[in-house]
């Protein structure tokens, strides 16, 4: 594996066990979320504060093709599900390599449910590239600058060829691609942000450092 590959799987890792959870609130919903919060699956349901924007006056990237949630309370629980038999590492040990592996399973398994759910992945879990492109210009990115950015945030990330899922892992397999691809975006999209639509502020400022040595890595 060289350098850059495993600097840009670092990245989607870091990616992966940052996605924020939903709220659920049908009764299969809180089934869902029942199963994620056994102690064998704290890692998973671990929150966090949703990732903010620094371009522009709002997050437009926010849940992304998925704005209501509506797939994604469904997803949750149809993955809690598919994971229910599987068996981890005891709590103390939920940091540990192969309750690491779990974990990111589960979001890709998440991620990949929701994309399809909202069409924007194929039956195989890879990108509807032209759907996605026409949602994210007519749905996402309205004013003119969004649209500049945007674009070619689109156009460098659905070019990309990502890293699939392991041959050797068989179990519950997912697709990957749909994670990768978000990450891709906002990282595109941030990292292109004109400056009069920069947000001023030193934690800004030092996300934006970090998105720059995230880039200057993979290049």
């Amino acid at each position: 594996m060289s350098i850059a590959t495993a600097v840009k799987l670092v990245a989607v890792v870091a990616f992966v066990l940052q996605q924020i959870s939903v709220g659920l609130a049908s009764d299969h919903h809180r089934r869902g979320k029942e199963l994620l919060d056994t102690e064998d699956s704290d890692f998973f349901r671990c929150k966090q504060a949703t990732r903010k924007s620094c371009c522009g006056k709002e997050n437009s990237l926010k849940r992304f093709g998925d704005k209501d949630k509506k797939a994604a309370d469904e997803c949750y629980a149809e993955v809690a599900e598919k994971f229910a038999k599987v068996s981890v590492a005891p709590k103390q040990d939920l940091f540990s390599s192969e309750a690491v592996k779990i974990t990111k399973k589960k979001q890709f398994c998440l991620h990949e449910c929701i994309g399809k759910k909202n069409q924007l992945l194929l039956e195989d879990g890879s990108l509807n590239k032209t759907f996605i492109n026409e949602y994210a210009m007519k749905s996402i990115f309205k004013e003119q600058w969004q649209k500049q950015v945007g674009q070619k945030a689109l156009d460098k990330c659905l070019g990309e060829t990502y890293i699939p899922w392991p041959a050797e892992e068989t179990e519950n397999r997912c697709n990957p691609e749909y994670v990768q691809f978000q990450h891709c975006l906002w990282l595109e999209y941030e990292s292109n942000c004109p400056n009069d639509q920069r947000k001023v502020s030193k934690k800004c400022e030092k996300t934006r450092n970090r998105y720059r040595m995230q880039k200057s890595s993979t290049n």
